[in-house]
């Protein structure tokens, strides 16, 4: 997955006046709600997102050959494995396809957290936000808001690239509706994920060891290349920890085995990623705001 490029020095500074002017509610009288300043953020992302259309191409691209690497890769591997845990349409290439489309959804999306924090120290316009009218949580969803539109963007061209390549899934309203929910309880799980990761890199600067535990580990353990039931029993209780493996288990199962929410199985799932995410949000917003403080008292919060 292609790295998001530097910020444009010419074209940034505008739309971050105008953020923060939205944020700082100085101006006007009337109060700015939550909504808007969380629109105001993906505004500004999108319009720097889009400057460089040579990185929007190069990310197409790269999309379109990562599906079909493994549609190469389905040729030869097995799918016996696959249909014996539960997932029973389509093979090993759906299985596949539906593992890294998520999986690189949530990663993109939560390193991209950390990466815009980084963007804020550098060009100085963190504290000035913060001091805003603006709470430091609502700071973090206007960060995140973007970065899930975009990757959105890219797991929908994944999953159409691997359709187009002869991927089968099974899909009615009931399905679609537990698989779009499944999604959303994902997304609100790793925006958990991407908080703590803004935290930590705010204080460490460089090098992240949260997006790069959960890149690896999530790839190890949570399913993302092959059934949990190949694993050694220590592997698949480790890959529990993960938001990731209740999430790609319920959303093969719904589109590869048919089931939906009714199910014990997905439902199960389901109520997995809400103890997670209910679990993990408070301990997010303290691991942020320990790195906030910190580098505050220390006076690196404007370092890079």
């Amino acid at each position: 997955m292609a790295q998001q490029p530097p910020i444009d020095a010419e074209s940034t500074p505008m739309d971050r006046r105008k953020l923060i002017h939205v944020l700082s509610e100085r101006e006007s009288s009337v109060p700015v709600s939550p909504l808007s300043k969380v629109w105001a953020f993906v505004v500004r992302d999108t319009r720097v997102w889009w400057t460089y259309k040579l990185w929007v191409t190069l990310d197409v691209t790269g999309t379109v050959t990562f599906v079909a690497t493994y549609y190469l890769v389905s040729m030869i591997v097995s799918s016996e494995q696959v249909a014996q845990a539960g997932y029973t349409l389509g093979g090993y290439f759906s299985f596949a396809m539906i593992g890294i489309a998520f999986q690189q959804y949530v990663f993109f999306a939560v390193q991209g957290i950390s990466e815009s924090i980084r963007e804020e120290q550098w060009h100085g316009t963190m504290e000035s936000i913060l001091a805003s009218a603006t709470s430091f949580k609502l700071f973090l969803f206007g960060e995140s808001a973007f970065r899930f539109i975009i990757a959105s963007y890219f797991l929908l061209g994944s999953l159409v690239t691997g359709l187009a390549l002869g991927a089968q899934i099974h899909l009615d309203a009931a399905i679609l509706a537990s698989t779009v929910l499944l999604t959303a309880l994902l997304v609100g799980s790793h925006v958990c994920v991407g908080i703590m990761s803004a935290g930590v890199i705010m204080k460490i600067k460089q090098g992240d060891p949260v997006v790069w535990a959960f890149s690896w580990m999530t790839q190890l353990v949570s399913g993302v290349f092959y059934p949990l039931g190949l694993l050694p029993w220590y592997l698949r209780w480790i890959g529990l920890a993960f938001p990731l493996t209740p999430a790609l288990d319920g959303i093969r199962r719904c589109l590869q085995g048919g089931e939906t929410l009714l199910s014990s199985a997905v439902l199960t799932d389901a109520l997995s990623l809400v103890v997670f995410t209910a679990v993990a949000f408070p301990i997010a917003f303290w691991v942020f705001k320990l790195g906030y403080n910190s580098s505050r008292s220390d006076g690196s919060l404007s370092q890079y």
